[in-house]
């Protein structure tokens, strides 16, 4: 076909349309120059050799030329004339954006000649409106099923069966046959009541994202993605076909990240078992709910290889790994495992009780040597045994290497049973400190090097969640990893080492203000009475406050017990330097009322923090609550305010906000990390929170 390159001249007399029985007509010169108008149309803006080469342009003006000589005419075949142009240009992968594109052109073209040419433009304007939008509609509607139903399927492979890729494909598979068939199996819910929500609290899924922090982008991602849906189907259910092609659009555009993202994550959680497993027990000690660590051996493995050769070994761990991979299938919101070191498996199990993971170890055992025969020449002997590590707040890399060694040993001694409660886990972590006495140089860490902090919120107990405050946690550094201080406290004091180690808290803060400027104004250091004891502590302690932390409110935190044997010191500091303190661990018993009602009104304290074995027992125990209650009330009288720690559950929290106690600290509100670490979670919260909703999250 060849072109004229006048442009059309709105002056020049056109044949107008003819209007026969109130229907519209167009000559075929009228559709000549309205398909050189959309060659020109597609020129102008670039569409040619970027969208479209020649003869895909070629089939679409042939197509539009069709329509035109069609469906004005005989308007029963609007819709068999958009389904045909549809399905020709989905097949030469024709940009659907370039064919509404053509659609609005033609039709401001049309629109034009009607108000040039006709004397009551109106009426015909509205038919031609009509006309061309049922057309776009059907045409959109025809793109958007033969795009669901030709939707490319992803190569079989392992990543597919992890289970938030499993649910993501099978709910776009939902909105795909909702789309085609019925819309009323459309998988319209709330994000957060979602199976993928669910899942992504499963132990295999923060597995792949606790450590990393990514476990809230996977929500927040997800969360988009309905958002986008539910727009979808709006929009379908409206008939606005159009506009629903551009939302599955982006609906499709955001699961395919989504599950790169997954894949990724999965790819290196399978690629590096061991470590990711460890890094999830390290982090999933912040979150609520009862946790167990157990060690399953393959006690013989050694004589097995040693009689009938690595292969029969490696089959019968491969059958080991068998019976755990069906056990993970029928639990998977409660219970993981990998294969570890030798002839080892390690087995978490996850907000869960003791019972269910018992009744498990006891199966794995069974079934190992029953149903097929497994062409083993040596029957399969395991020995497992498990610790509760719901009481435990920290744990190294080297704690767990240790924890491992301690459960194997057990194991092989014949303990073959699941130890529970906090008794059993103190018991295992005298001999984690054991072993540490035997291993550590408590005088060689003590130096700036390998001295750091990690800082915890203190976050308001109301609708907000607002960060009020951090708390400086001193912290250990070797070969990469942090050693909790807390570890090794008891002696630390017991060798004379504590003055040391507050002072190297103290100077770490001050290498690290401008960072700490920059997340709060308000610190919470500990101190022990030994410190405050040394005028060389209390020198170094005011020059800070004056020089690098003057910026700051620093409050020191002293233990009920300090409080009482150091109070003629603590009033001086106050007086003398203008020091403020917290009542730390309040409710264990060692201070006196009148103590704290003395020290509240000259001002030395201001804030009291409840000992976390209250919070622990707050379900429990009604005691817990009513020295809750008292204390807030004693609080409020005497203008002071209150600090809950431990607070690992939203139900602690809504009960701690009923009891109107003033801030919260737990590792539901916030998990201690460096200070880095939180300059970079509370850059993330402010660019998601900035609408005013609630701060406190566990990252």
């Amino acid at each position: 076909m060849e072109w004229n390159d006048n442009p059309i001249d709105p002056a020049r007399a056109l044949p107008p349309p003819l209007v026969k029985d109130h229907v519209l007509h167009i000559t075929p010169h009228q559709i000549d120059e309205l398909i050189l108008s959309l060659h020109r149309f597609h020129d102008q803006y670039g569409a040619l050799g970027a969208l479209i080469d020649e003869k895909q342009e070629a089939a679409l003006l042939s197509g539009f030329r069709h329509l035109l000589e069609h469906f004005l005419e005989e308007g029963a075949e609007i819709a068999w004339a958009a389904r045909d142009l549809a399905g020709k240009h989905f097949q030469q992968k024709t940009p659907f954006a370039l064919l509404m594109g053509s659609f609005n052109h033609l039709k401001q073209r049309l629109i034009w000649l009607v108000a040039s040419n006709m004397p009551d433009p109106l009426e015909h304007y509205q038919e031609i409106d009509r006309l061309f939008e049922a057309a776009k509609r059907e045409t959109a509607r025809q793109y958007l099923l033969l795009e669901t139903a030709s939707a490319r399927k992803l190569p079989e492979n392992v990543m597919q069966g992890k289970t938030l890729i499993r649910i993501y494909l099978d709910w776009l598979e939902q909105v795909r046959r909702a789309i085609r068939e019925d819309l009323a199996g459309f998988p319209l819910e709330p994000a957060d009541r979602s199976e993928f929500a669910r899942a992504l609290r499963y132990p295999e899924s923060l597995l792949i994202c606790l450590d990393l922090k990514l476990c809230d982008q996977l929500m927040e991602q997800h969360r988009l993605i309905h958002q986008q849906a539910s727009l979808l189907y709006a929009m379908l259910a409206a008939g606005r076909h159009e506009q629903a092609y551009i939302a599955y659009q982006e609906v499709v555009k955001k699961v395919a990240e989504l599950l790169h993202l997954l894949s990724m994550l999965y790819l290196e959680g399978q690629t590096n078992r061991v470590r990711r497993f460890f890094d999830f027990l390290q982090a999933a000690l912040y979150l609520p709910g009862r946790k167990f660590f157990c060690v399953i051996n393959l006690a013989q493995l050694g004589k097995i290889n040693r009689l009938y050769g690595n292969e029969v070994g490696d089959r019968a761990l491969a059958r080991v790994e068998e019976v755990l991979q069906q056990e993970f299938e029928a639990h998977p919101s409660w219970m993981y495992f990998t294969r570890g070191i030798a002839g080892d498996f390690y087995l978490v199990g996850f907000d869960t009780e003791p019972g269910p993971l018992e009744s498990l170890l006891e199966r794995v055992c069974r079934k190992v040597n029953a149903g097929e025969p497994q062409g083993l020449p040596v029957e399969i002997g395991l020995v497992h045994h498990g610790i509760e590590l719901t009481y435990l707040s920290d744990l190294t890399t080297e704690n767990l290497h240790l924890l491992v060694r301690y459960l194997t040993e057990e194991a092989r001694g014949g303990s073959h049973h699941l130890e529970v409660g906090e008794e059993r886990t103190e018991r295992m972590f005298r001999w984690l400190r054991e072993q540490y006495r035997k291993s550590v140089d408590l005088r060689g860490k003590l130096t700036e090097e390998s001295t750091d902090i990690f800082i915890q919120p203190l976050v308001t107990l109301d609708d907000r969640r607002h960060i009020h405050a951090f708390e400086v946690l001193g912290r250990f550094r070797e070969n990469g990893e942090y050693i909790s201080a807390g570890l090794f406290i008891d002696d630390i004091i017991t060798m004379g080492l504590v003055t040391d180690f507050d002072r190297l808290v103290l100077r770490a803060v001050v290498r690290q203000a401008d960072a700490l400027s920059r997340i709060t104004r308000r610190l919470f250091i500990n101190a022990s009475s030994a410190s405050l004891d040394q005028p060389a502590y209390v020198e170094e302690l005011v020059a800070a406050l004056k020089g690098p932390l003057q910026g700051f409110e620093v409050i020191i935190e002293l233990t009920e017990q300090v409080l009482l044997e150091r109070r003629m010191l603590v009033e001086e500091l106050h007086r003398k330097h203008d020091i403020h303190f917290a009542i730390d661990d309040f409710g264990t018993g060692y201070s006196t009322l009148q103590t704290v009602i003395e020290l509240a009104l000259d001002g030395s304290i201001r804030y009291l923090k409840l000992d976390g074995s209250l919070t622990r027992t707050l379900s429990v125990n009604p005691a817990s609550e009513r020295i809750m209650q008292i204390t807030q009330k004693m609080a409020r009288e005497l203008e002071l305010q209150t600090v809950v720690e431990f607070i690992e559950t939203v139900e602690q929290a809504d009960r701690l906000e009923a009891l109107e106690m003033d801030f919260g600290q737990g590792y539901l509100l916030g998990v201690p990390d460096p200070v880095p670490v939180w300059l970079g979670k509370l850059n993330y919260l402010e660019s998601k929170f900035s609408a005013g909703k609630p701060a406190g999250f566990t990252l």
